[in-house]
């Protein structure tokens, strides 16, 4: 906010207070960062929802028995919802611990930083410029890679 001829005014280039309540509400477009924290947090929620059911899922045959149990799994050939589940599954799990990975590098151990710089709008943070950046770009690389790699394994192998 800027104060000009005593009213205040919000600036365009600041969020406002939406955002910091509700931080989904920022334009991701043309925002890598964004998208990566906005990626992160949604599969951080997704893993921990596949986790509560797998534990339902895995306690079946103390409910129903063994034999159901593995009379149901051996049906399991091909291209089935327990093979979808797990490739999606993995994809959120390789994403999620690839940009762990950087966030780890770049928060704990300073890497790709930079140098602080003074303020100027429309106030990009110097260490998205370069280096940062190229991480970024190299965990959407990787994801895609090991993600595509997994389905190969998946329902082909």
């Amino acid at each position: 906010m800027a104060e000009k001829d005593g009213k205040v005014k919000v600036l365009e280039n600041r969020p406002g207070w939406i955002a910091s309540i509700n931080p989904w509400v920022l334009k991701i477009i043309n925002n890598p960062e964004r998208t990566a924290f906005v990626l992160h947090r949604i599969t951080g929620l997704l893993m921990a929802l596949i986790i509560m059911a797998h534990i339902y899922v895995t306690g079946t045959p103390a409910r129903v028995g063994w034999e159901a149990w593995a009379e149901e799994i051996s049906k399991a050939h091909g291209i089935t919802p327990v093979t979808l589940y797990f490739f999606f599954f993995a994809g959120i799990a390789w994403y999620h611990g690839l940009n762990g990975i950087r966030l780890l590098l770049t928060e704990f151990f300073g890497v790709c930083i930079g140098k602080p710089e003074k303020p100027k709008p429309p106030y990009e943070a110097p260490s998205l410029k370069a280096c940062q950046r190229k991480l970024l770009y190299l965990v959407f690389l990787l994801w895609g890679v090991l993600w595509a790699l997994t389905g190969y394994i998946v329902f082909f192998k």
